[in-house]
């Protein structure tokens, strides 16, 4: 096995770990959450941590992806573009500070101020320990950075469960998100010191090809967070804050598989992918095998949601949600698409072209806000149709535009390899689900367990067949952790 292999194998155990382990966490949250805050109070941290998310792009105006891209940096670069990023997050926390009451005007919701300035503090937290969780990932040093964010991840959960059960409402959400922030970013400055200590230096000409390339970034990031944000800003200001929270909680849950998956493999891919970007034909092998893996897993995932939304909406989130099984079954198609058309951005970046990410972002950002206002004329449920309807209009676009100019996959080989695992979840899923469902009366939680256990055992078999590459993958992959 080749070092990068390994390395990439090393990679993901350990961000497998960490996200699993924050994910259960996450979800075990969520589900206790959504019984003691109101849909109100969801709605209220949705429109929160849409200025939040949207700020903190600006914080290191875009260079950390560009940190890993180049490959030779110097002391002197690190130690002005560490200066750099400290000072845009004290520059966030000050804007945000200032401009919460306006935000509140615009939503008609006072209350969000306070929450917006605590969350402000977040900037300038996180740009101590930034840089530094960079370097971790560009040296492939997953395990370090898994097991600091898995400590922060117990210390918010912790947080936010305490505080929800005495009854603060939207602010346990809050200060669950400083006390992750502060952990994670205070562990990174003291293990990142021992290696590099920023001198007292700002050379700008020698970290001008850092700000081209970020700049680019910082603007295509700014145009998708839009894009998918656009949703919540409008149905914040259209609908209000107890729509928005049926909403931005539903769209939580179902985009969570996703947010657990796609990061393990394109977090741990992308150096990897920055260390090949000249050698063409390996760029390809790994990208298509990037869209198979995230295909292969999330796939039957979604599928099952969709099946068993019925059942899994009020075991999850409790029978005062159940009006939100169907947004949840449309937002599972919506999320299923996108599983595997997003990581086209780390494609881009792999090969230094974020300028291409930025103009393609334009051009869905023109689109986008349209669709999502013409959606809301029927509610949430028609915002979620129109974002499902966008996304499949964009698969076509997205192979031809990006995937096929920068890394030269045919047609048939980048949708093969998705249309295997899709009709293997297919199959299995709604099979076994119709068996079940016909012939035996089980409660919700039985059905879930029994149609999940099952088909999950049947998708590895079909795939056997349709997806074999995959499956011995996975075997290998399971056979050396038994031998160690």
């Amino acid at each position: 096995m080749s070092t990068l292999k390994k390395q990439a194998m090393h990679g993901v155990k350990w961000t497998s770990l960490s996200t699993g382990i924050k994910s259960i966490l996450q979800i075990i949250q969520l589900v206790i959450l959504a019984r003691f805050l109101s849909p109100e109070d969801f709605g209220l941290i949705a429109i929160v941590m849409v200025v939040i998310g949207f700020s903190q792009l600006f914080m290191d105006i875009g260079i950390s992806n560009a940190i890993i891209h180049k490959q030779n940096i110097t002391d002197i670069q690190l130690s002005s573009l560490y200066w750099l990023n400290i000072l845009s997050g004290l520059v966030l926390t000050v804007i945000v500070f200032i401009i919460a009451p306006f935000i509140a005007i615009f939503y008609h919701e006072e209350a969000i101020i306070p929450l917006l300035r605590l969350l402000s503090l977040s900037f300038f937290i996180n740009a101590i320990g930034n840089q530094y969780r960079v370097l971790l990932r560009k040296e492939l040093k997953f395990n370090i950075l898994a097991k600091v964010e898995v400590l922060a991840g117990i210390g918010a959960f912790i947080c936010s469960v305490t505080l929800a059960v005495q009854g603060f409402g939207a602010y346990s959400l809050v200060f669950a998100t400083l006390v992750n922030v502060t952990i994670l970013n205070t562990i990174l400055l003291i293990n990142g010191l021992k290696s590099h200590k920023p001198r007292l230096v700002y050379h700008y000409k020698d970290i001008k090809s850092f700000l081209t390339f970020g700049l680019y970034q910082v603007g295509q990031n700014s145009i998708v967070y839009f894009n998918n944000q656009f949703d919540v800003v409008l149905i914040g200001k259209l609908l209000g804050a107890e729509a928005l929270g049926i909403y931005s909680l539903t769209k939580q849950l179902v985009m969570r598989p996703s947010q657990i998956i796609n990061p393990i493999i394109t977090g741990v891919t992308f150096p990897i992918m920055a260390k090949v970007q000249d050698d063409l034909p390996r760029l390809k092998s790994i990208y298509l095998k990037i869209i198979n893996y995230l295909a292969s897993i999330n796939f039957p995932i979604y599928i099952l949601m969709i099946i068993l939304a019925n059942s899994l909406v009020p075991l999850i989130l409790g029978k005062k949600w159940i009006d939100a099984v169907e947004l949840f079954q449309i937002l599972s198609v919506y999320a299923l698409v996108r599983s595997t058309t997003s990581p086209a951005g780390t494609l881009l970046l792999s090969r230094g072209r974020a300028d291409i990410g930025f103009w393609w972002s334009i051009g869905e950002f023109s689109l986008m806000p349209l669709i999502i206002y013409i959606g809301s004329h029927w509610g949430i449920v028609g915002v979620s149709l129109g974002l499902l309807i966008f996304q499949l209009i964009m698969l076509l676009p997205n192979w031809y535009f990006i995937v096929k100019k920068m890394c030269f996959a045919t047609f048939v080989e980048y949708f093969s390899v998705q249309v295997k695992p899709l009709i293997a979840a297919l199959i299995s899923v709604i099979s076994i689900y119709a068996i079940i469902n016909n012939s035996l009366e089980l409660s919700q939680i039985l059905k879930v367990i029994i149609v999940s256990g099952i088909s999950t055992s049947s998708y590895f078999l079909i795939s056997l067949w349709l997806n074999r590459n995959f499956v011995e993958e996975i075997k290998s992959l399971v056979v050396k952790k038994v031998h160690r």
